[in-house]
């Protein structure tokens, strides 16, 4: 795209939607005035990875071109799909710098090919069944306005198409220390946007993952980088999908996402640690994955704080649920000496309640309450 589109809409050129369609971004446009305050409009290069998903595609395409961004990049890798996905990306082929429709190695293969060819100064990708928010572009430009911002993060709504539930935002936070982050923290990946650069740095998306690649590359980041650098904006960036075909299944999600923490353990040397995730979790190993990174003597001192935090966050979670077995290896494991004195004095509470609860003491607690009340 050009500058020409900074004095007018694309609404009027593009192809129209289909007939019981309308709103943001079927017969909405964000306004190109809106632009021309702006001094600085860095190149954003977006990439959507898509197969079969010529139901929902469109709306992700409009989404990025209706942003009425005068410096955009939009690439496109499509799986060879079966459906009309094809035909529909066709429909905006003038407005798209490249796209290809055939067969390849799964969703981080075509983002990581879409990404080797990106130019621009601000990268994210989006997938084929998700869209961006009315004006999402001009909040990136107006936060992206230091070379000191390598990360811009916002919040996503979350919405299910069936109705089975309601529709949610999902906002962003990052904890105190960086550990913590590692540990608790997931990337709001379709509203997650990198400095290109950096991005690259990190040497593209693990191809062995199928649902949590966007944790693993997160992961990397806050190792390579830390979280300094990261901008939180409370501004709603992009809608998640969620629907009969979703690719996100969580038991799958989880066996990866824990999978991360076991390679990080493993390649650490945090043996007993690594043990744990497999009696707890199984085969953490899926794929023969691992957490390609190279880990300075400062990288292992923070890999360990931050599998201590994963398990206590385990332990945390076990207690929760009544698995005092889970919990008792937890605290086997734990080395307390890397957790904050506030999360030590959790740990010790937790430890006393569970062995009133086990031996049928719980009367003391709720007189301690009341004493204390």
């Amino acid at each position: 795209m050009d500058n020409n589109f900074l004095n007018k809409g694309m609404l009027e050129i593009l192809p129209p939607p289909p007939k019981n369609k309308s709103g943001w971004p079927w017969t909405e446009e964000t306004d190109p005035e809106i632009y021309r305050g702006i001094k600085n409009l860095p190149r954003i290069s977006i990439v959507t990875p898509s197969y079969n998903q010529g139901e929902f595609i469109e709306q992700t395409i409009r989404s990025v071109l209706l942003q009425n961004y005068p410096n955009l990049e939009f690439i496109i890798i499509d799986g060879g799909s079966s459906d009309n996905s094809a035909e529909i990306i066709k429909k905006y082929d003038k407005w798209i710098k490249y796209w290809v429709s055939e067969k390849d190695e799964g969703q981080s293969h075509a983002i990581n090919k879409g990404a080797a060819m990106c130019t621009g100064d601000i990268f994210n990708w989006l997938n084929s069944d998700d869209y961006y928010s009315h004006d999402c572009f001009k909040n990136l430009a107006e936060s992206f306005n230091s070379d000191d911002v390598y990360i811009v993060v916002g919040n996503y709504r979350f919405f299910d198409e069936s109705g089975k539930s309601d529709d949610k935002m999902i906002y962003f936070n990052l904890r105190d220390t960086l550990e913590e982050t590692m540990a608790f923290v997931l990337i709001n990946q379709p509203s997650t946007f990198f400095r290109l650069d950096k991005f690259k740095s990190l040497n593209k998306l693990n191809q062995k993952l199928n649902y949590v690649m966007d944790q693993d590359i997160w992961k990397k980041f806050l190792f390579k980088y830390g979280k300094n650098n990261i901008k939180v904006i409370d501004k709603d960036l992009s809608h998640f999908r969620f629907h009969s075909k979703s690719k996100t299944f969580q038991f799958l999600f989880n066996i990866e996402y824990n999978g991360i923490f076991y390679s990080i353990a493993q390649k650490t040397g945090m043996n007993s640690h690594a043990l744990l995730m497999k009696k707890i979790f199984g085969n953490c190993n899926e794929q023969n994955y691992e957490f390609n990174y190279e880990f300075s003597d400062d990288d292992k001192i923070l890999a360990r704080k931050v599998i201590n935090y994963f398990i206590f966050l385990i332990a945390k979670n076990s207690y929760t649920e009544g698995n005092f077995e889970v919990f008792k290896d937890c605290l086997k494991v734990i080395e307390t000496e890397y957790l904050q004195d506030m999360h030590i004095k959790k740990l010790y509470k937790l430890k006393i309640k569970a062995v009133l609860i086990k031996h049928n003491l719980t009367f003391i607690l709720k007189l301690f309450r009341r004493t204390v009340n």
